[in-house]
């Protein structure tokens, strides 16, 4: 049996690290990559603040995974892949959950506070509303997947927001993510379809049955067609639609027609290597490059 303190570092699920605390990340990193290119801001400063908002979605899937045991505990008792989870298995009770929730919502809310009033307000409000009712989500409605896109993609408005003081890109980059995680997310959950209809459990994975990949192709679809709108309205330059938006889309339709959704090891693997998220980091050449050309153009213009 494991120890009390890996069994608490496992319900945060950062034993898995990287894998789905950059589910959460890349909403941040989106949408900040994007204000920062917005802004030409130094390098410098976007890799620092990179950072911020990684370690900002590593704390907040963290949250959201002990949130979801406690919730989940007696559903998880059902399901195979699930039912050695630290509170399902009662290494860990779930008072103890509740402590260690309770210290990671702490340490988020201190890190929104560093946001600006406007970012912090937003955090305040969408994060309980977002994160605390996903879980209850599968047991009402078959699209759990899709909601858990639109509640991650809350961080959207708030990182444009600490980044730029202002929004008003209205709801298209939120659409792209919430398409983009509903992907994964119902790949993920393709596992534990067979367990998941035992127990009662509603998911898109269990829902859509054959029609899973045209329904996910359409999601990519929106995917892509957002990202483009999103980068027209941005003002982006070439490299964002080779490297931001064509890369992500053929990737994401890839993993959607050659997964097996019958085969738990196969959606596992297709989750854990889903690239598209490095696709975003030449956004880090085009911040530099945007920032020289404009310095280039203010010599130009003093000469």
């Amino acid at each position: 049996m494991p120890s009390k303190a890996r069994a608490l570092f496992e319900l945060t699920r950062l034993h898995w690290f990287p894998v789905g605390c950059d589910f959460m990340f890349w909403p941040f990193g989106w949408a900040f990559l994007s204000a920062a290119y917005r802004l030409a801001l130094p390098v410098n400063e976007v890799v620092k603040t990179t950072l911020f908002f990684a370690l900002l979605g590593t704390l907040v899937h963290s949250a959201g995974c002990v949130l979801n045991d406690i919730l989940d505990c007696d559903i998880d008792r059902k399901v195979e892949r699930s039912e050695g989870r630290p509170i399902a298995s009662g290494v860990v009770t779930r008072t103890e959950a509740l402590v260690l929730l309770a210290v990671l919502v702490a340490a988020l809310f201190y890190l929104f506070s560093t946001c600006g009033t406007k970012a912090f307000t937003l955090g305040v409000i969408a994060f309980p509303v977002c994160i605390t009712t996903y879980p209850l989500m599968k047991r009402w409605m078959n699209w759990p997947s899709l909601f858990l896109g639109f509640a991650s993609s809350w961080a959207v408005p708030g990182t444009w927001v600490a980044t730029t003081d202002q929004y008003n890109w209205g709801i298209i980059l939120n659409i792209a993510i919430a398409s983009w995680n509903c992907i994964y997310d119902t790949i993920y959950a393709c596992q534990d379809k067979k367990d998941d209809e035992k127990a009662g459990v509603k998911s898109l994975a269990v829902h859509l049955g054959k029609a899973i990949r045209p329904v996910l192709t359409l999601f990519d679809a929106t995917f892509f067609v957002c990202l483009l709108w999103a980068g027209y309205l941005n003002d982006q330059r070439l490299p964002f639609y080779m490297m931001s938006v064509f890369a992500p889309f053929l990737l994401c339709l890839w993993h959607i027609w050659s997964f097996d959704h019958n085969d738990p090891r196969d959606c596992w693997k297709k989750f854990t290597v889903r690239l598209a998220a490095i696709a975003m980091y030449p956004e880090l050449y085009i911040v530099w490059y945007s920032r020289q050309a404009a310095t280039a153009g203010r010599w130009s213009a003093l000469d």
